[in-house]
């Protein structure tokens, strides 16, 4: 079983910066943002399409392929780390475009489908090989007592992803990225007026915005070690 990981914050809240600390030759990001860049300084000598480790893509039902892909070919077996960068992006897309693809009689429709292929993601995500970690990121909406939001939480559209599937449900590890007064950057690892999340003991309750940290710390809490 797969280890997935989410991570929500405001923009330039250390999200993407995050990967900075993986290995790239054990690394895809898929880059659903379309930023077609990552934010740190050459970026691109390690990160770019001739190391078939960095892809632009728009849709769900692209990530998913794309994450199908990895897990069943050969010649990805030795990704360890699959960063979906801006899923709620394709959520948005998908949001804007549907009434376009499929002309639905009812206009709950669509955000029933956003629900469908999201927990479809989600569960091929939990359900890969072992030694694969999939870093979902997005953005963050703040709590709003005029739309009953009384935390801050993953941005998505439609009350279907909101109300009915909580995304951060599906998750055991959720991180808040966050920025303090003096610059630093950091995840929040337990609910403060959020919807972070992570098992008893595993985290303190803010740490490095790491994402090799964070995975290296999972094993060890998984395995029990000291």
């Amino acid at each position: 079983m797969a280890r997935p990981i989410l991570v929500y914050g405001h923009p330039a809240s250390g999200k993407s910066f995050a990967f900075k600390t993986l290995n790239p030759d054990t690394t895809i990001i898929l880059d659903v943002d379309n930023k077609g860049a990552l934010p740190w300084r050459g970026f691109k000598k390690h990160y770019n399409s001739e190391r078939k480790n960095f892809f632009s893509m728009d849709t769900l039902d692209k990530i998913y392929n794309s994450i199908k892909k990895i897990a069943d070919d050969d010649r990805y077996k030795h990704i360890s780390v699959i960063g979906v960068d801006g899923l709620n992006n394709a959520l948005i897309n998908e949001q804007t475009f549907y009434d376009e693809w499929h002309n639905p009689k009812n206009p709950y429709e669509k955000f029933a489908e956003l629900a469908k292929k999201t927990k479809r993601i989600i569960k091929l995500a939990q359900n890969m090989r072992d030694d694969l970690t999939i870093i979902f990121t997005a953005h963050v909406e703040c709590a709003d007592s005029f739309k009953s939001s009384d935390v801050d939480h993953l941005l998505t559209p439609g009350k279907q992803l909101k109300d009915k599937f909580r995304i951060e449900g599906s998750f055991l590890y959720v991180f808040y990225a966050k920025i303090d007064n003096d610059g630093n950057h950091f995840f929040e690892t337990i609910p403060n007026n959020s919807t972070a999340r992570t098992p008893e003991g595993c985290f303190p309750p803010q740490i490095p915005n790491d994402f090799q940290l964070v995975i290296d710390t999972i094993n060890h809490y998984e395995l029990g070690d000291v």
